[in-house]
C-alpha cells in the first residue's frame, strides 16, 4: 500500500500533515475574526443606541406635529389672503366704476358750466332792462339813507347775493337767493 500524499513514511509522517491542518484551520479563523473585527469597527461606526434612537424619534415625531400645525395655519392664512384679494379686486372694480363715474360727472358739469354761466348772463341782462324800465327800483336822492350800509357808505351795486335786485330775482324764480334775509313784504 502506497503513502498518502502529504504523509511521509514512518509516524512522523502523520503529525506533519495533522500539523499541516491544524496551522491552515488557524490562519483561516485568524482570517475570520479579522474580518468580524472589520465588521465590528463598521458597525461601531454606525450604531446609535437605543437612546439616542429614541430620543431622534421623539424628536421626529414633535417636528411631525409641528409641521401639521404649520400647514394648517399656512392654509388658514391662505384661505384669509384669497378672500383679501378677493376684496381688493372688487374694492378695485368698485374704484374704477366710481372714477368713471366720477370723470362722467365731471365732464357734463364742464360742458354745463358755459351754459349755465350764459343763462346768468342772459337773466343779468333782463334783470337790468327790467330795472331801467321800472322807476320804482331806481334809488332816489331822499332814500339815500335807507341804502346807506352801517358804516354810512354810499350806495353801491352789491357784490354777494342778497341785493336789491333779490326780490326781482325772487319774481322771476319764484323763491330768494341763497343767503338773502330781505323781508320786503309790505
Amino acid at each position: 500500500m502506497g503513502t498518502p500524499v502529504g504523509w511521509s513514511q514512518g509516524g512522523s509522517g502523520s503529525v506533519c500533515l495533522a500539523f499541516d491542518q491544524l496551522r491552515d484551520v488557524i490562519e483561516a479563523q485568524e482570517e475570520l475574526i479579522h474580518q468580524l473585527r472589520n465588521v465590528m469597527v463598521l458597525q461601531d461606526e454606525n450604531f446609535v443606541s437605543k437612546e439616542e434612537f429614541q430620543a431622534v424619534e421623539k424628536k421626529l415625531v414633535e417636528e411631525k406635529a409641528a409641521h401639521a400645525k404649520t400647514k394648517v395655519l399656512l392654509a388658514k392664512e391662505e384661505e384669509k389672503l384669497q378672500f383679501a384679494l378677493g376684496d381688493v379686486e372688487v374694492l378695485s372694480k368698485q374704484l374704477e366704476k366710481e372714477k368713471l363715474a366720477f370723470e362722467k360727472a365731471l365732464s357734463s358739469a364742464k360742458s354745463r358750466a358755459p351754459q349755465e354761466s350764459s343763462k346768468k348772463d342772459q337773466l343779468i341782462t333782463k334783470c337790468n332792462a327790467f330795472i331801467s324800465s321800472r322807476p320804482e327800483f331806481k334809488p332816489k336822492r331822499g332814500s339815500v339813507s335807507l341804502l346807506m350800509g352801517p358804516h354810512l357808505e354810499p350806495w353801491a351795486p352789491p357784490t354777494h347775493q342778497c341785493s336789491l335786485l333779490s326780490p326781482l330775482v325772487s319774481t322771476v324764480t319764484g323763491k330768494m337767493p341763497a343767503g338773502c334775509h330781505l323781508n320786503l313784504a309790505k
